[in-house]
Parts: C-alpha cells; structure tokens; sequence
C-alpha cells in the first residue's frame, strides 16, 4: 500500500489495521474472482501482501485490484480528505506535508520466463519490481519479463 504510513499517523492505528483488512479483503476477492480457489493470498506484514497465482493470471490480477483500490479506497477517508484528494500530516520536524490517498504498488514475480529455485529469489524479484513501480505516480504494477541466463550444457 502507498502512503500508508501517513494515513495510520493521520487516522490513528485502529483506522490503519481497519484500512489493512480492507485492502486484505479487496485483494483476496479480486483475486478468487479471477482465478478461483487457484490462488493463496497472505499478509507478509505491515502494509505488504503476497498473491500466489498461475503466471498467466498475474496482470489480470493486477490490473483489476488496481481499479477496485482506486475506486474503495477513498471510502476510507473522511470527506473533506476525500474531496482534496490528499491528507495533511505533520512529520517530526513539526512540517505539514501532503500525502496522496492510499494507492497501491505491485511486483509480479513470473515463472512464465524463467524459474525460481528458491522462493526467496521470487520474494526478492517481486519486491525489485515493487519498489519500481512505487516510482510512478500513483497506483502501478511492474512484471518481471527478464529471462534466467542460459546455463551452459556439458
């Protein structure tokens, strides 16, 4: 989730662990409507989820928990913050900044061009891809279409 952080220190945190059962349950809907009960959804901690899925339903997947979030989201909000679009939060300095609504950033790690030989590999690839599409402006996804090097026969 991006900009979590501010909205919890906004909202307070039983606001925050409401918004975190919101956004587990518009993932976990999305993604058993795409491919039914194929698929594992977790919670890794904080604002960071996890969907196990076949290769081929990763972007549908993607896609369509970016729209649902864009659209629920900002039901989490109260209106004045909703109708600007932003919240105010104050940082240690004591300066007001302005933080965006919660959106949301995902990283698709594929086996559709290369294998994983430990989950760890698909955990790191994810997060790479994750914190790239955090760069953008808003809610993004990034897919890993890098292929595993050729290992030598012989």
């Amino acid at each position: 989730l991006d900009h979590f952080k501010a909205y919890n220190d906004h909202y307070g945190f039983l606001r925050g662990d409401d918004a975190l059962r919101f956004a587990a349950r518009t993932i976990q809907e999305t993604a058993l409507d795409v491919c039914g009960e194929d698929v594992f959804v977790g919670h890794l901690g904080g604002d960071d989820f996890v969907v196990i899925c076949p290769p081929e339903a990763a972007e549908r997947i993607s896609k369509e928990i970016l729209e649902r979030a864009a659209r629920d989201f900002p039901t989490l909000y109260e209106e004045e913050d909703r109708r600007r679009g932003h919240i105010e939060v104050e940082n240690r300095q004591q300066q007001v900044e302005r933080f965006p609504l919660l959106s949301v950033s995902i990283g698709v790690a594929t086996t559709s061009r290369r294998r994983f030989t430990h989950p760890s590999e698909a955990v790191g690839v994810a997060t790479e891809l994750k914190e790239y599409a955090k760069r953008t402006e808003g809610p993004s996804y990034a897919v890993d279409r890098r292929t595993a090097p050729e290992t030598p026969s012989g």
